[in-house]
């Protein structure tokens, strides 16, 4: 493909859904948008290309850089992050805030809503120390595609095996004709799904006790990566909240956070220095 179209789209792509991609993803761009060329009636993703590059911004660049970012997820992705919210985080947000009986979380990258819903099934085990309780799970994605199969919360068998046990699909899921699987309205209840994206300024927004912005900030340069986690710090509740980032990121020199350890994974906190 032309050199000079890629350049162009992928500094579109940075500057406005902060997706950092070079020419060496070439193949990546190309196999990501030859659907949405396909879709939008042009003969190839060159075609597509030159007219992101050439006009103004409008539904179709969004449609692109939605098919740019990164979907894959799946249950309990990682287990161990999950761990440590069982066993850590999520009874000590519980002592925290005993008083006030609300617990707001935040998935701000959910895509296809897995994430939320694990968050979901975690609080179930601390159903009898919640009673009474107000819960709520905002879930974010830049793709409103992705986040209408999360507010769906219609799952195929492959989805549901990837990271729950036969007990859990039992527990919290109906299965469907056509062999898909139904999670509870329960669970659907507790989570909120609202398009956002990160880079741009957040409207209306509470604050959390709990935020997880899990394997989307590997994604962007250093001053996309800055932004949002400076944003993050405003929206966190207090000295008392956590933030959880993806196994593969890491905070380093920041007056604003401090890194807690927790067995051989990390979240943080407003730094106290």
């Amino acid at each position: 493909m032309n050199p000079h179209l890629l350049t162009t789209f992928c500094a579109l792509l940075e500057s406005n859904a902060g997706i950092s991609l070079d020419l060496s993803k070439e193949y990546l761009i190309k196999a990501r948008l030859d659907p949405v060329a396909r879709n939008n009636g042009f003969t190839d993703c060159e075609q597509l290309l030159q007219k992101l590059v050439s006009s103004p911004l409008e539904a179709l660049h969004w449609t692109a850089f939605e098919a740019m970012a990164t979907h894959e997820t799946l249950f309990f992705r990682d287990s161990y992050p999950f761990e440590m919210l069982r066993e850590t985080v999520l009874p000590s947000l519980i002592a925290a805030r005993k008083a006030s009986k609300q617990l707001n979380i935040w998935c701000a990258a959910a895509s296809t809503g897995q994430e939320p819903y694990s968050l979901a099934m975690l609080l179930q085990d601390f159903e009898a120390q919640l009673q009474g309780w107000s819960i709520k799970i905002l879930a974010t994605d830049i793709s409103a595609t992705a986040l209408d199969v999360g507010r769906k919360g219609l799952y195929s068998k492959l989805d549901t095996s990837r990271g729950l046990t036969k007990e859990q699909i039992a527990r919290f899921f109906t299965r469907t004709e056509g062999d898909a699987y139904q999670i509870s309205s329960k669970l659907r209840s507790l989570v909120e799904f609202r398009t956002l994206n990160l880079i741009t300024p957040w409207f209306m927004l509470p604050k959390f006790d709990l935020i997880l912005i899990r394997n989307v900030l590997i994604y962007f340069n250093r001053v996309h990566r800055d932004l949002v986690l400076n944003k993050i710090h405003q929206q966190l509740a207090d000295e008392q909240s956590y933030l959880m980032l993806g196994s593969s990121e890491s905070i380093f020199s920041s007056d604003s956070y401090q890194a807690v350890r927790i067995g051989r994974g990390s979240v943080y906190q407003w730094s106290r220095r």
